[in-house]
């Protein structure tokens, strides 16, 4: 099967006709979507295509880091939840669960027995041998390891139990 060719279009190259929608490289696709999404795209911009670039942009914090990559979440009384950007390393460690709240933001979750000082340990060992990390995967770890530190050192960090009900067959 021959591959689909994709050919960039460069935003600087209209020469009459239609004025660019968008100020970077874009090319034109053919997608088919819900008429709910259709109705709700609407309501963000009557330009469909500018109506996906805001939404995808107001999900993905604009730089495909799931609001930036590691945030708070305010929950009242000055604090907050960490939130994280998915990343193939957290993912890994078999003690700690990501749980996506949101496209592009998860919370963090310790098991049973596991500690934030584990945690940091752990995140500082990645950083240290990284591997095949991409700078985006290391920056999100970095920015992690960062966020938990000054906080314990401070015991303003404390880990919650949360509730997890499995769904589907075997309630």
């Amino acid at each position: 099967m021959k591959a689909l060719r994709q050919k960039r279009i460069p935003a600087a190259r209209n020469k009459g006709g239609r004025p660019a929608k968008f100020d970077e490289p874009s090319r034109p696709i053919t997608v088919t979507l819900p008429e709910r999404i259709l109705e709700r795209l609407a309501g963000i911009d009557t330009d469909r295509a500018k109506a996906i670039v805001k939404a995808v942009d107001t999900v993905l914090d604009g730089n495909g880091a799931g609001h930036g990559t590691v945030g708070e979440l305010p929950i009242g009384g000055g604090e907050s939840l960490l939130a994280v950007a998915d990343n193939r390393f957290l993912r890994r460690i078999p003690w700690l669960t990501l749980i996506e709240v949101a496209p592009g933001r998860h919370l963090l979750s310790l098991k049973e027995g596991a500690t934030l000082e584990k945690l940091e340990v752990t995140l500082q060992d990645i950083l240290d041998s990284p591997g095949n990390a991409t700078p985006a995967e290391l920056d999100l770890l970095g920015r992690l390891c960062a966020s938990l530190r000054a906080p314990r050192r401070n015991r303003a960090v404390r880990p919650e139990s949360i509730l997890i009900v499995r769904n589907g067959p075997g309630k």
